[in-house]
């Protein structure tokens, strides 16, 4: 019950300010929490493991004792899951039903849907057979995979909020590298920003030189 309570209280604010967040710097954020979350908790449940088995070579980092290292392994279970409610959960969802083309999304969407729903089912099925074996170990190679997805998503995913279709078919074309992408959206906002300025400078200023023409031509009459 206290997992789907944090499950769905932490998508709220994704619903609420993801159009002003934007998908990349949401999945970044997100992806940076899960995986120092993560650690953490790996690295809280070799401590359990050693202050518990008494055959265990493995050196104590956090020595809270056996009741307090449980209850902080839960609470790194929990923020790693408000981690992803507010990022993976629904920009996994989000961003494959907006950057496909027209003719593609249909067939695209139902690939990208069968692939999360076939991924949640394999790591539902093998996950406590993995913990088993390996014990906090899992948690540490969680945490290295979702560092290889950071890198991903700095490298290749671009923000993609607030385009049309058309844009989107040239943001994908114009470079690989996301980062650049980035960065070429941040001049044009900056250029935009400076036009419009500039536009209302000119507008402002054009009334007050025809006042002062018809009065210069007053004069010259009078």
């Amino acid at each position: 019950a206290i997992n789907g309570l944090v499950n769905v209280t932490s998508t709220i604010p994704a619903i609420l300010w993801i159009d002003r967040w934007g998908r990349r710097a949401t999945l970044l954020l997100g992806t940076v929490l899960i995986i120092v979350f993560y650690l953490v908790l790996s690295l809280l449940l070799r401590s359990y493991d050693a202050l518990t088995n008494l055959t265990s070579d493995e050196s104590v980092i956090f020595n809270f004792g056996p009741r307090g290292l449980g209850i902080a392994s839960i609470c790194m279970v929990y923020l790693v899951v408000a981690s992803f409610a507010f990022s993976w959960g629904p920009c996994g969802w989000l961003i494959p039903s907006e950057i496909f083309p027209t003719h593609l999304r249909a067939k695209a969407n139902s690939v990208t849907t069968g692939t999360n729903w076939i991924s949640n089912f394999v790591i539902t099925l093998t996950s406590p057979l993995l913990l088993q074996i390996a014990g906090w170990r899992l948690f540490l190679a969680f945490s290295v995979i979702m560092a290889a997805n950071l890198i991903l998503i700095y490298l290749f995913l671009p923000e993609t909020k607030n385009l049309t279709l058309e844009e989107m078919d040239a943001l994908f074309a114009s470079s690989v590298w996301a980062f650049r992408s980035a960065s070429s959206a941040r001049k044009d906002e900056n250029c935009h920003s400076v036009d419009t300025t500039t536009a209302d400078t000119t507008d402002t200023g054009g009334p007050i030189a025809e006042d002062s023409l018809d009065s210069y031509e007053m004069a010259a009459t009078v």
